[in-house]
């Protein structure tokens, strides 16, 4: 039922496939139960919800917020499902051998990543990063990451994310 979409980049130190993206809204329906719960228990363990922010000068405010939900494995396998069943992301292949699927589009995160999870609910301490992890998302597709104000409640958010890391 789910087909892989990629092509591989040539190279011999950072192999990259092509972002996979279609403009509509994931319809979370078509998307066998068995696949998203497993799929929902991977990213519980596996999974993160990052919002780098990077020092940049060429940005109005100085900084530059981005938004990452990412999953990493030795295998390709889940990293490619997931993105056949979000219809979204990048597969990217680090030198050391580990394959990294990322969704950082605003648009996707909030038509596909969102709807995921909403339909196969994370159950553990993730779900608060999730929470979190949405109200930033929106602020963003807001153009409230901007403002001063916006900047500041985003660093606040972020804060106990993933175990306060600091990506």
């Amino acid at each position: 039922m789910f087909e892989y979409h990629s092509e591989n980049a040539m190279s011999a130190d950072n192999q990259q496939e092509r972002p996979l993206t279609e403009t509509s809204s994931l319809d979370v329906e078509r998307i066998p139960p068995e696949i998203g719960w497993y799929l929902a228990g991977f990213a519980e363990g596996e999974g993160s919800f990052n919002v780098p922010i990077r020092r940049r000068n060429d940005f109005e405010m100085g900084w530059k917020v981005s938004l990452s939900f990412n999953i990493s494995q030795k295998d390709d396998t889940i990293p490619k499902l997931f993105q056949s069943v979000l219809k979204c992301g990048t597969i990217r292949y680090r030198r050391d051998g580990i394959c990294y699927f990322e969704v950082t589009k605003v648009e996707d995160i909030v038509n596909k990543v969102f709807p995921f999870f909403a339909k196969f609910e994370l159950r553990s301490g993730k779900k608060k990063d999730l929470e979190r992890f949405k109200e930033i998302a929106y602020m963003v597709k807001r153009n409230e990451h901007l403002k001063q104000g916006g900047l500041e409640r985003i660093l606040v958010l972020r804060r106990p994310m993933n175990n306060g890391g600091k990506r």
